[in-house]
């Protein structure tokens, strides 16, 4: 994906649904609305904030970075029309297109790039994904506190349409990151005004892409996105809305596909069974790993490694794909997921390569071996413990299903508490959790866009877990071993294998989604890696 440096190794490439021969202009009102429709609730509208792949959805479709990814899932110049580079990789220079507008009318400038950049790095914000900025300068230093003035990060605009990006060592995935949300622009005069109400509904919003967001009021589950005239790329924009509803219901969403009300929806197994045959059934690939997060601070026992490993390997991954998410899962065996890089070393699947056999597996006797022995260890006879997972169908059979493998061990107790997409990433951040089910999906095309999570100091470890090595060989793939590919891939080869064989986190599956799809709806691209689905020149005849 990185075009400036090189090639990205990402296996799975964009899928296109519907046809791609568009005309180069396009007339909205010849186009109908597509109703699409997501599994959770919209949680923030605010680029410097989000965290979960529904906002970056919304995100993707109201806003636009230097870079964009194109229908080919490779980053193409967006709101920058040239960049140029220094020999040793560590300065870029871009150039803006003229006449950027936001969606109020203003002028969109290099200074909003400077804003956004030092808002998202400020550590009053406390945005989780400004750990993406580390190798642009001070960015480290600023996001700790060592550095208390923003201007000094590698971010300068020279003019209204010239940006100066400075790094303090060289960034293998820049080009992927910037068509990122968190490297979006920001409009200091709109977001100031809004305040703490910026990015909490639609009218806090202000759009630099394709669409608007309309009637999102922070708390309800429907929404509209409108066709933006001001977007530099308006000619390539077809539909005129695109009406988003959150569906957490299987059946509604298929009762709802099946009367002709919405375009889109997520398949349940036994829906799975029934459409295959359908010509809109379509599965869609994502580099997505769903696993379970030990709180290891709040509950002494999970920072037991036999205990961890234990509860892993009292899970039959392979009863949990195929009869409880059928269509929609593979057994997971690392946590870094398949169909998300090429190990150089090898020329497989970067998962594949780094597996370690039998450390993510199925084994009952082991597990209560382990369990006996780990409990032993932290002087205790029984264990109980909550585990939080989302308010979904596929969330609550998945969470039914850990309950009953895990509790055959003897002297543990499981209770499951179900809550709301939102309320879960909170109580994840907030560290108020025992267990809790949670997913990643890639961002980018790089096993550090997993791994990165569970080092000492991520913002997303929120278990707690803390490996030496660990932490050694990601900081050396960053430092000294960032230019040579096949040595920093060693690295996360070596940095997989000790969260798997220490169960860091538990792997439990890696997701694809199973979908009904109108075959009417033309030219939306999804992405395994990043926001899953772009609707820039989605249509509907």
């Amino acid at each position: 994906m990185n075009k400036v440096l090189k090639t990205s190794a990402l296996l799975s490439t964009a899928l296109i649904l519907g046809s791609t021969l568009a005309p180069i202009t396009a007339d909205a009102a010849k186009y109908k609305t597509i109703n699409w429709t997501e599994g959770a609730d919209l949680g923030t509208m605010d680029p410097s904030k989000s965290t979960a792949a529904v906002d970056f959805d919304a995100l993707q479709a109201t806003g636009d970075g230097l870079y964009r990814n194109d229908k080919s899932n490779k980053p193409a110049l967006a709101l920058a029309e040239s960049v140029e580079n220094s020999d040793d990789g560590l300065s870029y220079t871009f150039k803006l297109r003229s006449g950027l507008k936001w969606s109020n009318g203003d002028a969109l400038t290099a200074h909003d790039f400077v804003y956004g950049w030092q808002r998202t790095n400020d550590p009053k914000t406390a945005s989780q994904y400004a750990y993406l900025f580390s190798g642009v300068k001070n960015a480290d230093a600023i996001q700790s506190g060592e550095e208390k003035d923003l201007s000094t990060l590698g971010v300068n605009a020279v003019d209204d349409t010239t940006l100066e990006v400075t790094l303090e060592k060289p960034m293998p995935q820049l080009e992927s990151v910037l068509t990122m949300a968190p490297f979006y622009p920001q409009n200091q005069k709109f977001v100031e005004k809004s305040g703490k109400k910026y990015g909490t509904a639609a009218k806090y919003t202000l759009s630099s892409g394709p669409f608007i967001l309309k009637g999102w009021t922070g708390s309800n589950n429907k929404y509209s996105l409108v066709k933006n005239d001001k977007y530099y790329d308006a000619k390539v924009v077809k539909t005129p809305k695109v009406v988003v509803e959150t569906i957490k219901d299987q059946n509604t969403g298929y009762n709802l596909y099946k009367s002709g009300k919405v375009d889109f929806t997520n398949l349940s197994p036994d829906q799975v069974k029934a459409s295959k045959k359908n010509k809109a059934y379509k599965v869609i690939p994502q580099a997505l790993t769903f696993y379970m997060e030990f709180n290891e601070k709040k509950v002494k026992a999970l920072a037991n490694t036999k205990i961890r490993q234990a509860l892993s390997y009292a899970i039959d991954r392979k009863t949990l794909s195929d009869k409880i998410l059928t269509g929609t899962a593979t057994p997971a065996t690392t946590f870094t997921s398949t169909k998300l890089a090429q190990d150089p070393n090898t020329g497989k699947d970067f998962a594949k390569a780094a597996e370690v056999k039998g450390a993510i597996a199925y084994d009952k006797a082991k597990a209560k071996k382990l369990f006996k022995e780990g409990m032993k260890e932290v002087g205790e006879k029984k264990l109980k413990l909550q585990m939080v997972t989302d308010d979904t169908d596929a969330a609550k059979r998945s969470a039914q299903f850990l309950q009953s493998q895990m509790e055959k061990l003897d002297g543990l107790d499981i209770d499951v508490k179900v809550v709301p997409f939102k309320q879960r990433l909170a109580l994840s951040q907030d560290k108020k959790f025992d267990l809790v089910i949670t997913a990643w999906g890639a961002d980018y095309g790089d096993p550090s866009t997993f791994l990165d999570l569970y080092t000492k100091d991520s913002s997303f470890n929120n278990g707690s877990w803390d490996n030496a090595e660990y932490n050694k060989l990601m900081s050396a793939a960053k430092t000294t071993d960032v230019n040579d590919e096949k040595k920093r891939y060693d690295d996360y080869k070596q940095a997989e294998q000790i969260i798997d064989k220490e169960v860091g986190v538990a792997p439990l599956y890696y997701r694809s989604y199973a979908t009904l799809f109108r075959t009417s709806v033309k030219g939306v691209v999804t992405n395994p890696a990043g926001a899953p689905y772009d609707w820039k020149w989605a249509y509907k005849n």
